[in-house]
């Protein structure tokens, strides 16, 4: 038998091919520790989105408060100026600067005119029918007349 490089060779393969690392609990260890490491990287991965998730409620909730907080100064700000502002138009407030600042008097005598637009006219039906044939046309009537009638009244 030839003991040559090659037959050394072939045996060494041969113990190779008998060692533990083709054993199935082996193969099994690594399984799990891809599943292990799988599962921590998912772990983890979670754990981060949700701690950012968090901060950004966080973020919002202070800006929202903050603008809250805003709009309560600007709704005090504008009580305030309605009441400025009634107060500038009010009637008494008016009457005083027309006195003190424009010389103004109140009147000796007062006059009021009112204008009267009672004259009679020939009546005329907008829709043109005689008033004894159609009830929808005198209705209509009715109601052009009201809506184009104006009337004006005195203060007193």
């Amino acid at each position: 038998m030839y003991q040559g490089q090659d037959y050394v060779n072939s045996a060494s393969q041969s113990s190779y091919l008998n060692e533990s690392s083709y054993n199935f609990t082996n193969v099994k260890k690594q399984a799990f520790t891809i599943l292990y490491i799988f599962m921590l990287v998912f772990v983890s991965i979670s754990i981060l989105l949700y701690v950012s998730q968090i901060l950004n409620i966080n973020h919002s909730s202070s800006r929202l408060l903050g603008l809250e907080s805003k709009l309560e100064a600007i709704k005090s700000r504008n009580e305030r100026l309605e009441v400025q502002l009634a107060s500038k138009t009010s009637l008494a407030e008016i009457e005083k600067i027309a006195k003190k600042e424009l010389n103004m008097v109140e009147p000796s005598e007062k006059e009021t005119l009112v204008y009267n637009n009672q004259l009679k006219k020939e009546e005329k039906y907008m829709a043109d029918l005689p008033k004894e044939k159609f009830f929808l046309a005198q209705i209509y009537d009715k109601i052009i007349k009201e809506v184009i009638t104006v009337q004006a009244e005195s203060l007193e």
